[in-house]
């Protein structure tokens, strides 16, 4: 029977060194929570760097034995230090990264990152080559990989592959910036199907290869695109991600009761230039300034999980964040009342689920998210409907669950401030239906949703198609 092959950049694992060798403990982050969910206890071999240049042996049996207790079998790819450097910080994320997010001015444009791109996508199609069986299926995530078919191609490798990007799709104006423009997208063309969050991605992608290639037939239909393209037909499709809705309501139903003598506003994100934190606390400040009868009585939870990206950009927005937070909480804190709480790490997950579920407001801010999944997460947990999501219209979210938020443009901080006081003063029964709406939602498209429907779509199959791990993994055959 074929087994799933998904490919990664990075597996959902963090290894740590000890006095008696190494520990390995499953990251967190939206893609590998998603993927998680979605793989969970199924036969899939999951590909991608393990972050540590070394591997040994031991290290492999090490990251083997962690997913399988997670449920499915991990395969680390050895990257060198200039391989990090010039693939992940150069052209993953000093270019498709800031481009594809609308930040073109922090896009830098060197010839060896694309050629340190070329060279990763080749590895991992040489791996994917000698892991392989003839049916297996191939599921590939994200914005690091958009050669890899073309590889395994050269290489004769005949599976069928599917391709799901995270992060939006940017319009032609941005896209075309690209030096390796033509390079990269005949290089997608050649999977069997491209997904998307939304119809706007999939829309800029259709602009995009219309303009730029030859020899293209495109016929635009629903649910599913198809295009002909050198006598191969290529499908694309929307999928919004989600999440596991039951994980969540029943991780709530058991979460303690946390201070509520304020009204909270929360907001999880991790530091990135994406997710609109500055403008954030810009807008709560104006909020703070303009509605003084709030003093004391709110307070706003921000969690900043740290950037694995080690950027310059990335060091220049914690500065910034956190002489807004001082100044913030300089201005308008007394001795009993602090208006900004800055919690400087990701929370472990039982504090999340205490603030999801108790929190009278979750404000998403993105200047631009692929989807972004803590709204969901937000509703998924707030089983008593007494919350409301405050949720910036560039998240790929508010396309799919706009109906049931209060949309914001994070730029406006006027209207942003206006809308947060709308939310705070919004009658109970009003608040309880939306939500009721939105956890309804959630509830019906969720995590099996999303990867049952893109399956179906790539090769006809459901997870539940694929056959369950053994507990007792045969090492041989991986290592």
């Amino acid at each position: 029977m074929e087994r799933l092959i998904v490919v990664s950049a990075i597996l959902p694992i963090h290894l740590q060194k000890e006095e008696k060798g190494y520990k390995a403990r499953i990251s967190p982050g939206g893609l590998v929570t998603a993927l998680k969910q979605a793989l969970y206890k199924r036969k899939a071999i999951w590909i991608g760097w393990a972050g540590t240049e070394k591997l040994t042996k031991q290290i492999k049996e090490i990251i083997i034995s962690e997913g399988s207790k997670e449920g499915f079998i991990l395969y680390p790819v050895p990257l060198s230090i200039e391989e990090r450097k010039n693939f992940f910080d150069g052209f993953s994320n000093g270019i498709i990264w800031p481009l594809f997010h609308t930040f073109q001015a922090y896009a830098r444009f060197e010839p060896e990152y694309w050629n340190a791109y070329r060279s990763v996508n080749k590895k991992f199609a040489q791996i994917i080559k000698g892991l392989v069986h003839k049916d297996d299926l191939i599921w590939v995530h994200d914005y690091h990989f958009f050669l890899l078919p073309e590889y395994l191609k050269k290489l004769n490798v005949k599976n069928k592959t599917a391709f799901f990007l995270h992060i939006p799709f940017p319009n032609p104006e941005l896209f075309f910036k690209i030096p390796w423009r033509i390079d990269l997208l005949k290089g997608l063309l050649q999977y069997d199907l491209i997904g998307f969050h939304t119809y706007i991605d999939r829309k800029n992608f259709l602009d995009c290869i219309n303009e730029l290639i030859e020899e293209i037939n495109i016929q635009v239909k629903e649910p599913i695109t198809e295009i002909t393209y050198k006598g191969r037909k290529v499908k694309i499709g929307v999928f919004p991600i989600s999440i596991d809705f039951e994980k969540y309501e029943k991780s709530a139903k058991k979460a303690k009761p946390i201070d509520r003598r304020r009204k909270i506003i929360l907001g999880i994100d991790r530091l990135d230039y994406t997710k609109g934190l500055i403008q954030k606390l810009k807008a709560y400040r104006y909020f703070l300034e303009k509605y003084p009868q709030f003093h004391c009585k709110v307070k706003l939870v921000q969690s900043v999980a740290p950037n694995i990206k080690k950027l310059p950009e990335y060091d220049r927005l914690k500065v910034e964040f956190e002489h807004l937070v001082s100044d913030i909480n300089g201005r308008f804190g007394t001795d009993r009342w602090t208006p900004v709480h800055y919690i400087a790490k990701r929370l472990d997950f039982e504090k999340q689920i205490r603030y999801y579920r108790y929190s009278d407001v979750c404000w998403v801010n993105s200047i631009k998210d692929g989807m972004n999944l803590i709204g969901k997460e937000y509703a998924a947990s707030n089983i008593d409907e007494k919350g409301i999501l405050m949720l910036s219209e560039f998240a790929g979210a508010a396309t799919e669950i706009h109906e049931y938020s209060i949309l914001i443009n994070p730029y406006d901080l006027e209207g942003t401030a206006l809308s947060l006081y709308k939310a705070l003063t919004m009658e109970e029964n009003q608040k309880k239906k939306m939500m009721k709406g939105l956890r309804n939602h959630i509830k019906k498209y969720n995590i099996n949703w999303w990867s049952n429907t893109f399956l179906e779509t790539a090769f006809g199959r459901k997870m539940e198609d694929f056959p369950i791990l053994e507990d007792d993994i045969p090492l041989h055959e991986i290592i």
